[in-house]
């Protein structure tokens, strides 16, 4: 088997290594006595991790004295234990922030229950408020005559689905749309939830002692531990930190996704179709007694819309342009007197009231925000859908986090994959310890890493080159392949060749719904899976169904890219510091969904040269699991082989 592992150090290394980890101290073993209980009750009698252990003496000894840490936690590590066990015999309130709403419910209703059941503390699940039904608002559709029309604009079965919607909510106890027995669409569950700016609030509101999201309050209000997203925590932060209760530890679970997360949530985003939603709103109320403000605003909107508009055509998308700031600055000026009609309409009842001038003002607010960007931040203009859509993105958060949340609280940082920048993309001080604990998963046996030897992936032929060897691939193994791609119109040329050309299904992200695709790739062996985006992270099919995970090239982020672009201005080394790590993490992140047990065995296949022969590839395989190399794909049939024998 040829490597291309080289043994002599790369002079890039010094740049980029973790700082040496600080010196961990145990402050108590209770812990480890909890923890080594609970594995015991799990299915089989559990196991014994060291690197389970180390994580929960590293969070036990951060909790107790406050000091930050970073803590890559590989693949297997079982990390979820290594935190909930320290946070449960703590003493303090701990906020667990997770990168999706599908990892807290899985903390919520699955890991921390295994805790509690040995402890005296208590946890709470806590969502925005926009993923819980309203009742107010659902009395009212229930009640009014909103139920009796369906337009081309609503998906079919509206009617019956609300109607659905609004039984399940008599019965249930938490009203958390995650909840729901059945699929719903995201327009039927408008019909009855409210965004934070619709909400009456609880001194105003007929039904709070009712409000599911006030209740959901109330019980992190007295939890010992608070499970949220990171979406939330960085909206507390962002609003004054007055959604969540008071704190000592946060710990940010999927870590490497949290620079992001705050990037855009301590920003603003304004939509095209959130100004001419509110525009329809208020016209029904105010066309009759304020016909020419209305026109005034729904002119400005025009106006803007097209000025956005001219600015995508010539890929201008940062800043606005002076036709673009002329029209932000009409519609706030005719949305202020509008405003304020609605505050003392005599017609409307406090809850129309309160819906219309609710997001009013909040988008009044975005409006003025724009014209206030500060050099921290970055303007920027994209399309979503088909509207375009204006954001103020905090570029660099590391500042406000370190003034105004790490002198108070102490953060524990995890993932199986953490960004090499982490501590100074988050304003974490230097003190902060770094440890990495290892995946107890062999990887040089049961793995093979594959760059096999073709053209450089911007040439002409690289693309054919790819369909060829996923061929032979998918040929290989039976089918048993995830395909993980950075372009979508890359992925469906690809999937279009390659279907034609094996004898197995090969499905490809689009044609049906993300869990669906997982559940048949997962449980019909034979079948591959083409994907971008979001199955990079987050597929966990252990077994033999998942046997080759395929990247088709390195995921550097796209030149072009606004706040990438902006990050790269404000550093002196903009490929070191910025583009580097962020590849190299998502790379190990495509590379993890291959080993997800101790019995799994797969290769990897990097259809890019670069990671095999660039100078700063041997960076990025130091930071991927230590699987065996080659660039034959003799080898990788014989392995292959090996596995379907077995």
């Amino acid at each position: 088997m040829r490597s291309f592992d080289p043994d002599v150090p790369d002079e890039l290394d010094g740049d980029v290594e973790f700082s040496a980890p600080g010196r961990v101290v145990v402050t108590a073993e209770n812990e480890l006595e909890l923890l080594s209980a609970i594995t015991a009750d799990l299915p089989g009698g559990g196991e014994s991790r060291p690197g389970q252990q180390e994580m929960v003496r590293a969070v036990t000894s951060a909790i107790a004295t406050g000091e930050h840490l970073i803590i890559e936690a590989g693949t297997g590590v079982g990390k979820s234990l290594g935190y909930l066990v320290p946070s449960a015999l703590s003493g303090s309130r701990v906020v667990i922030a997770t990168a999706t709403k599908n990892l807290q419910d899985q903390l919520g209703h699955k890991d921390a229950p295994a805790v509690i059941a040995r402890t005296h503390a208590s946890v709470a699940v806590l969502k925005g408020r926009q993923n819980y039904l309203c009742r107010l608002k659902a009395r009212g559709v229930g009640d009014g005559n909103q139920m009796s029309f369906e337009t081309d604009d609503l998906p079919k079965g509206y009617v019956d689905e609300v109607r659905r919607i609004l039984a399940w909510g008599e019965s249930s106890e938490v009203g958390d749309r995650d909840e729901l027995p059945f699929e719903v669409d995201p327009r039927s569950w408008r019909a009855v939830s409210v965004t934070p700016q619709e909400c009456l609030g609880r001194m105003s509101c007929p039904v709070a002692h009712e409000c599911f999201t006030e209740k959901a309050r109330d019980r992190a209000a007295e939890a010992d531990i608070v499970i949220v997203n990171t979406h939330l925590y960085a909206s507390h932060l962002a609003s004054g930190q007055t959604l969540l209760p008071a704190h000592e530890v946060v710990i940010l679970d999927e870590a490497h996704e949290a620079l992001d997360i705050f990037t855009s949530a301590l920003g603003t985003s304004l939509a095209l179709v959130q100004l001419r939603a509110l525009a329809t709103t208020l016209r029904p109320h105010l066309r009759e007694t304020h016909p020419d403000a209305l026109g005034d605003l729904v002119s400005a909107i025009d106006r803007l819309s097209s000025a956005l508009e001219r600015q995508l055509d010539e890929r201008q998308d940062v800043g606005l342009s002076e036709s673009a700031m002329v029209a932000v600055a009409d519609a706030s000026r005719a949305l202020a007197p509008l405003i304020e009609a609605l505050r003392v309409h005599p017609r409307l009842t406090e809850t129309e009231r309160q819906n219309a001038v609710g997001p009013a003002v909040h988008i009044l607010g975005d409006l003025d925000r724009l014209t206030k960007v500060s050099e921290r931040e970055l303007l920027h203009v994209e399309r979503e859908g088909r509207e375009p859509v204006i954001k103020v993105s905090l570029i660099d958060v590391g500042p406000r986090l370190a003034g105004e949340l790490w002198d108070h609280v102490t953060a524990v940082c995890t993932s199986a994959t953490i960004p090499l920048s982490l501590r100074r993309d988050l304003g974490l001080p230097a003190s902060t310890t770094e440890l990495q604990v290892p995946s107890p998963f062999d990887y040089p046996e049961n793995g093979l890493l594959y760059v096999p030897e073709m053209a450089d992936r911007n040439d002409t032929v690289a693309e054919q080159q790819i369909i060829d060897h996923l061929v032979e691939l998918i040929t290989w193994a039976e089918g048993r392949t995830l395909a993980l791609f950075t372009n979508t119109a890359v992925m469906r040329r690809v999937h279009e060749a390659v279907k034609s050309r094996v004898a197995t299904p090969v499905l490809v992200q689009g044609e049906k719904a993300r869990g669906r695709l997982l559940t048949q790739f997962a449980h019909d062996e034979s079948t591959s899976l083409f994907a971008v985006a979001s199955f990079w992270q987050g597929v966990d099919v252990p077994g033999k169904s998942l046997s080759v995970v395929a990247i088709d090239r390195l995921p550097f982020r796209p030149q072009g890219d606004p706040i990438s672009e902006a990050r790269r201005s404000r550093s002196t080394s903009p490929f070191m510091e910025v583009d580097l790590p962020r590849a190299t993490m998502m790379l190990a992140q495509g590379i993890g969904r291959l080993i997800r047990s101790s019995t799994d065995r797969g290769v990897v296949a990097v259809f890019d040269i670069r990671l095999a022969e660039a100078r700063y590839g041997n960076v990025m395989r130091k930071r991927i699991p230590p699987m065996r190399r080659t660039r034959v794909g003799s080898d990788v049939r014989e392995f292959l082989e090996a596995i379907l024998e077995d």
